[in-house]
């Protein structure tokens, strides 16, 4: 049950009427209630993560995934346990996922996935786990999964504080540009 009420689109910016009619979620609708620059910010930070130049789209979800499970937010798992298969993640892996046995996975997504826990539950990861993951990826995507954990522990929080619901179907992709929502 929704613990704040969506803002009356009719009386927003002209700018966020056009954001949420092209991306009609909850979570886009909740977020209209933000200054202007910091739902312009959040926009722009979610269509990034979305860019598969970002990171490869099983890695994305992988994180978002474990961001998701640790933040018991039923609203991203919704969302991305389609976007998951649709990234070419197998119910084998999903299921792995969820239930942290990444002996099941493969060594990137076993890093990737302990990398995430890690950042979520303690701030900073490991040692060796950093290291881990620098022997398999760049600084780059490093840095970029750190962005993506930060992204999606907001938007959990964001969905626990205003309590709103899933939306009725799931998103099918996630878009990386304005244009690209209205899809």
């Amino acid at each position: 049950m929704s613990r704040i009420p969506y803002p009356d689109v009719t009386k927003l910016p002209e700018s966020t009427q056009r954001a949420v009619a092209a991306l009609p979620l909850n979570i886009v609708r909740i977020c209209a209630h933000a200054s202007q620059p910091l739902f312009d910010a959040q926009g722009q930070l979610g269509r990034a993560v979305a860019n598969p130049e970002v990171l490869e789209s099983r890695l994305r979800e992988t994180v978002i995934l474990r961001v998701a499970y640790l933040s018991n937010s039923t609203y991203e798992l919704h969302h991305h346990l389609p976007l998951g298969r649709a990234a070419g993640l197998t119910e084998p892996e999903l299921e792995a996922i969820a239930k942290r046995n990444y002996a099941a996975l493969d060594t990137l997504l076993a890093t990737v996935a302990r990398f995430t826990d890690e950042v979520v539950t303690q701030l900073s990861p490991a040692e060796e786990t950093l290291a881990g993951l620098r022997k398999l990826a760049s600084d780059q995507v490093v840095v970029n999964i750190v962005l993506t954990i930060g992204c999606y522990m907001s938007i959990a929080r964001l969905v626990a504080v205003t309590g709103i619901e899933p939306d009725a179907a799931p998103v099918a992709r996630l878009p990386s540009s304005l244009e690209d929502g209205a899809k």
